[in-house]
């Protein structure tokens, strides 16, 4: 398969593509406005790239968890999509193993895990960016909600593109989701 192949399927895989953006960008969000909120309720004199690089620290283990969790999700549809066909064909459990229709499967399954893992691990860098190169605080974290809400919209568009919905209502859907965890993170981290 050569990167041209590769892109277009990747982007086929545009429910993997959705949630892992998603949840790399606002989970990774949440953790930085919170470790922000709470570093600033302390007093503590913390760095703004310690709170950027706990923010990337949780999207690195986002990324694997969703890297390894559609791994175990995905193999257990095709494996038992493989023995209800092979139920139907009347065939013995594992007779499909090894054939094309394997292979197939297989294939899917690990474009699953890449799209998935990546696509947190590349959503992730949004927020915690500011806080890498910006000494301070405020506006870092207004960085961050500006570049969160962005990369949101350029989502809420891809969306609504592969969905064929339309793009204001799909963008406005993200958005709301995003304003909803931002809310809960700042207070979250200014509690303390």
């Amino acid at each position: 398969m050569n990167i041209r192949e590769f892109i277009a399927e990747y982007l086929k895989m545009s429910r993997y593509v959705a949630l892992g953006t998603m949840d790399g960008i606002l989970a990774v969000m949440g953790v930085t406005i919170a470790a922000s909120g709470v570093a600033g309720a302390s007093g503590a004199e913390i760095p703004n790239y310690v709170i950027g690089l706990t923010g990337l620290s949780g999207g690195i283990a986002l990324a694997m968890s969703n890297t390894f969790g559609s791994f175990i999700g995905e193999r257990a549809e095709e494996v038992r999509t493989i023995r209800e066909l092979e139920q139907k064909m009347m065939l013995d459990e594992g007779k499909l193993d090894d054939t094309q229709i394997h292979k197939e499967a297989k294939r899917r399954i690990y474009m699953s895990m890449v799209t998935h893992g990546f696509s947190s691990f590349i959503g992730s860098f949004v927020p915690v960016l500011p806080f890498l190169i910006i000494t301070s605080r405020i506006t870092a974290i207004l960085w961050t909600l500006i570049l969160c809400f962005i990369a949101l919209i350029i989502l809420g568009i891809y969306l609504g593109r592969v969905s064929r919905e339309s793009l204001l209502k799909t963008s406005l859907e993200i958005i709301l989701i995003g304003i909803l965890i931002s809310v809960v993170s700042f207070f979250i981290g200014g509690s303390h």
